[in-house]
């Protein structure tokens, strides 16, 4: 093995063990907010995307249209979301988090990311710009390993 494949291992080592510290990290934040994982999650993509309607988030997170119901009213019942009119057709129905659970979730993750940002200090541009482009790629890579194991056989 050369160097470079040795420091690739090595990388793919490292981000092993931090996608670990973050499951766990996320499982302590699901626990204090007494949702489940899966319900952190739907409240992460509705930050990130915005209202969503109940089936498109299900299909994000892996839900099938009966369980995102089921999450979704769980999360309205907890009052970490509510329904509201579509903004593009009144007839139907997107579901957003509310302003005191965005707060109160960037108040467990602000911290880390914070220090996340202070590790990143030293890192030129043109790093960080290799480093976007890997992190794009194995989200990539990730999602399309979680199709081939959600496809029956």
């Amino acid at each position: 093995m050369d160097e470079r494949d040795r420091l690739a291992a090595e990388v793919v080592g490292a981000l092993t063990g931090w996608t670990v510290a973050v499951v766990q990290f996320n499982g302590m934040v699901a626990a204090r907010l007494q949702v489940t994982e899966t319900g952190l999650q739907c409240l992460y993509e509705l930050s990130r995307h915005g209202p969503s309607s109940p089936g498109e988030l299900g299909r994000r997170v892996g839900l099938t249209s009966g369980a995102a119901s089921r999450m979704v009213e769980r999360l309205q019942a907890a009052g970490y979301v509510r329904r509201v009119p579509d903004p593009h057709d009144r007839r139907r129905v997107v579901v957003e988090p509310t302003p005191e659970t965005l707060d109160r979730i960037a108040g467990y993750y602000r911290p880390l990311t914070d220090r996340l940002h202070a590790d990143l200090v030293g890192v030129d541009e043109a790093h960080l710009a290799s480093m976007l482009a890997f992190a794009a790629a194995a989200q990539e890579s990730t999602e399309a390993q979680i199709r081939v194991l959600g496809t029956p056989g």
